[in-house]
């Protein structure tokens, strides 16, 4: 059985078994493109190592973040070999690899394919569900060729973009012993992942109803300010109008009396018009 190297799988997923499917997939979804958006996003993400001292062997278990969801996949990469001359080697760079990602475009795009030809993690691999071991992609994946998504060329070019997270001696600084029911423990489900994804989607649709209930107050609020300031200027505008045509009708009525009638006559008046002028505009209601 013949298992992928890292940098090499990374530059062509489906180079084991000579179809271009993986790769093609690779190329239309932009991978590396969301890789360099990536790097640019984000400084580190949390990453824990397991040495298995019986094999010689080790898991790196990754959170890879997805920017368009919000939410995140868990991607774990097990290198060994059988060979004394990488075994030897400060670097696991050219060591074989297996490989487990909780997404769910891995899944249901390679998912069976990759669990077939053995490269899936084995005490990982029901995570994904006996739908997913059991049935081939037919219709994503036809050729059943191996490959990845998006989250595990993420995370592989995390490792392969530093040389000091593929360093041996770094690895052994931090860390733990392997123990296959922790590592477990600690990835998600494909359906645990699948719930969240409904979680998010309700709490987004929340968010927005929030916010469109938010920018609807405001509106009705800026509204209901608009026609009260409408009504406002509607009565200073009866009240000039009627006491100024007053003033005019008053200074006929009084024509040649003494100043002090004619100022009685224009104040009674006008208080009468205003008094007219407010129960009008009473009358107006703002339209809700």
């Amino acid at each position: 059985m013949a298992f992928p190297i890292l940098f090499r799988f990374l530059e062509n997923p489906s180079y084991l078994d000579r179809k271009q499917l993986g790769y093609n997939w690779m190329q239309r979804f932009n991978y590396h493109d969301r890789w360099n958006q990536f790097k640019k996003q984000y400084n580190t993400f949390n990453t824990e190592y397991y040495i298995d001292e019986e094999d010689v062997s080790y898991y790196v278990k990754m959170q890879v973040p997805s920017n368009a969801r919000g939410n995140t996949y868990d991607v774990v990469i097990h290198f060994f070999t059988d060979s004394k001359t990488v075994m030897s080697d400060h670097s696991l760079r050219n060591y074989s690899i297996q490989i487990f990602s909780n997404n769910p475009v891995f899944a249901f795009q390679f998912g069976y394919a990759n669990n077939k030809a053995g490269i899936v993690i084995p005490f990982l691999a029901d995570k994904l569900g006996e739908d997913i071991l059991k049935t081939p992609a037919r219709r994503n994946n036809p050729r059943n060729a191996i490959g990845y998504d998006h989250s595990f060329y993420i995370a592989g070019m995390w490792l392969m973009d530093s040389a000091r997270l593929m360093n041996k001696g770094y690895i052994k600084e931090h860390a733990k012993s392997f123990s296959a029911k922790e590592i477990a423990g600690n990835v998600r489900s494909l359906k645990e992942v699948m719930e969240e994804y409904a979680d998010n989607k309700d709490k987004n649709a929340n968010k927005k109803a929030f916010n469109k209930s938010k920018t609807l107050t405001a509106k009705v609020g800026n509204l209901i300010d608009d026609i009260t300031g409408k009504a406002g200027e509607l009565v200073d505008r009866t009240f000039k109008r009627t006491s100024n045509a007053h003033v005019v009708k008053a200074s006929r009525r009084v024509g040649g009396t003494s100043g002090i009638t004619y100022k009685s006559a224009t104040k009674s008046n006008v208080s009468n018009k205003a008094k007219s002028g407010i129960s009008h505009a009473k009358r107006i209601k703002p339209h809700k």
